[in-house]
């Protein structure tokens, strides 16, 4: 299996500056052709792919206007021609937007060296990072006969880390033999509920610290542009945001891990998140919450585990349906929490209830003839 393994770097200062020209140089490659396949694909040249772009590179690197991309290992700059290219299939196979410029004043920025590396005494090395190497904070081991397939150096607010992706030689486990299911629904007042009357708080991390965050945006604004002192304050606000989500992905690990331990089928909905953020009242709140982070983690977490993920029709209409009866009721406003079946005249928790009809749901969709075992619940 594939697997990723981040590490916090501190490199010396000659290292952060050698860093700094490798973002520069693959983002620049990156807008250079982005712009040049767009123009292609205006005059009706639809064959300029990969390869197009790495001939175009060596003549690139030849000029002596582009001399400065030679100080960058030459493999990190390719692979901002394969990222672009990657970008391209996507949209192709209508798996994501358009490619978009990148911008030098994110706050994230990474480039990757895809072979030589080197892990050894607390010290990563990378190519053009072979004498010394960067000094690498290794809090979990990578198993010694694991081999090393690309390292992703990146910088977020200020703080570097490298993302060593490796492959451990075990092949992926076969889906496991069922015996309990799970119904995950997710919510803005609760995180995560689950059919089993397993509720998972929001903490709301975001909303805690946004009275913090307003007065040192508000310190930032009034510090003089260019000043070392308007520096030190944009550092402190971006410190406050990376330690929000932090938070935010520490819990949903937690939750994720806990689930995928217990569970051996999971279902859940399918959430159309961005089209939920355009509410302006909930945008803040679903943002906070990222139900796409952690439905990205459950999915990987499940995979290595050999558990099952099923997500239901996003038009199911887990709410308005009682799980003991069948029963459909009319359409509920938000403000409704608990509600009585006109039928049978269960009591229910909206969102328990919702669980439970996800769950019988996603059950509902497995084929006998492709099951692995039976499945108890």
């Amino acid at each position: 299996m594939l697997k990723a393994y981040k590490y916090r770097i501190y490199p010396t200062k000659e290292q952060i500056t050698l860093i700094e020209k490798h973002f520069g140089s693959t983002r620049f490659l990156y807008n250079y052709f982005l712009e040049y396949r767009q123009k292609a694909y205006a005059k009706g040249n639809q064959k300029v792919g990969y390869m197009v772009t790495q001939a175009e590179l060596t003549k690139l690197k030849k000029l002596k206007e582009y001399e400065w991309l030679n100080e960058c290992g030459s493999q990190s700059l390719q692979m901002a021609l394969r990222d672009l290219d990657s970008a391209y299939s996507r949209f192709f196979k209508k798996q994501g937007g358009y490619p978009k410029f990148k911008s030098k004043k994110h706050t994230s920025q990474s480039f990757t060296a895809p072979q030589n590396i080197k892990l050894a005494s607390n010290r990563v090395y990378l190519p053009k990072f072979t004498k010394d190497g960067i000094k690498v904070k290794l809090h979990r081991e990578i198993p010694q006969d694991a081999v090393l397939k690309q390292a992703t150096v990146s910088r977020q607010n200020n703080q570097y880390f490298v993302s060593i992706l490796i492959d451990d030689n075990n092949a992926i486990p076969k889906p496991i033999k069922a015996k309990n299911a799970v119904g995950l629904d997710m919510g803005l007042t609760d995180l995560i509920i689950t059919s089993d009357f397993t509720k998972y708080p929001n903490n709301k991390y975001f909303v805690k610290s946004q009275q913090k965050l307003k007065k040192l945006q508000r310190r930032h604004s009034k510090k003089q542009k260019g000043s070392n002192n308007r520096q030190k304050a944009k550092l402190r606000v971006q410190k406050l945001h990376t330690k929000v989500s932090n938070q935010r992905k520490d819990t949903l690990h937690k939750i994720s891990n806990e689930i995928t331990n217990q569970y051996d089928i999971i279902c859940l909905e399918t959430l159309n998140v961005r089209g939920m953020q355009k509410n302006r009242r909930l945008a803040k709140g679903i943002a906070d919450v990222a139900w796409s982070e952690f439905m990205r983690q459950l999915a990987y977490k499940a995979q290595w585990k050999g558990k099952t993920v099923l997500k239901i029709d996003q038009w199911f209409p887990s709410s308005q349906i009682c799980s003991n009866c069948g029963a459909s009721s009319k359409k509920k406003e938000l403000h409704v929490r608990k509600w009585e079946c006109p039928e049978c005249h269960a009591k229910h928790d909206r969102d328990i209830n919702a669980s439970i009809n996800i769950k019988n749901y996603g059950l509902g969709q497995i084929d006998n003839r492709n099951t692995v075992g039976t499945i108890g619940i």
